[in-house]
């Protein structure tokens, strides 16, 4: 498998694999996949300021991103850095299908203010990529999988950062 390849689907796998390995509490098993969530992100940028959410969603989501009722949150975290942010959200479901999510998303994220700008498969993994029109600094990535008996989602996104000059 090629470098580039293993990065598109690394985190994929890495949700999938705390989803069968960690049985023992929907707690547990969020803090531990919002710990890798942390590393995957911190490798890109080592002077990051990072932070984790043990429960509920980032605040960091646009308001109008859209939700889907039968997805569990597994975890999220997020780097800052001066100029962008970060962002890497799991869940899973063990009532919809990966093909189903993807329709539903593909659907959503075409419609204003959203924009798919590319939505390819690699490796058994849908990928819809997308940007926010209204926002046009804020980007993101959706992989969408079917492990066994559970679909996967992650998103990454990225926003870039306005610096305030002091209004000069």
């Amino acid at each position: 498998m090629t470098r580039l390849s293993l990065m598109l689907v690394l985190p994929v796998l890495m949700v999938a694999g705390l989803a069968a390995a960690c049985q023992n509490s929907d707690d547990e098993e969020r803090l531990a996949a919002q710990r890798l969530f942390r590393s995957y992100l911190l490798q890109s940028d080592r002077t990051a300021i990072s932070d984790v959410r043990v429960q509920g969603m980032v605040d960091e989501l646009p308001p109008s991103f859209p939700e889907h009722e039968q997805l569990d949150l597994l975890g999220s975290a997020f780097t800052d850095t001066e100029t962008r942010r970060e962002l890497i959200i799991g869940w899973q479901s063990d009532d919809e299908h990966a093909d189903d999510l993807f329709s539903w998303y593909r659907s959503r994220l075409d419609t204003d203010p959203w924009r798919v700008t590319a939505d390819p498969q690699r490796a058994g993994v849908d990928f819809i990529t997308f940007r926010d029109a209204d926002n046009p600094a804020f980007r993101g990535e959706l992989r969408i999988s079917q492990e066994g008996d559970r679909a996967i989602v992650v998103l990454i996104a990225v926003e870039t950062l306005t610096v305030d000059d002091g209004g000069a």
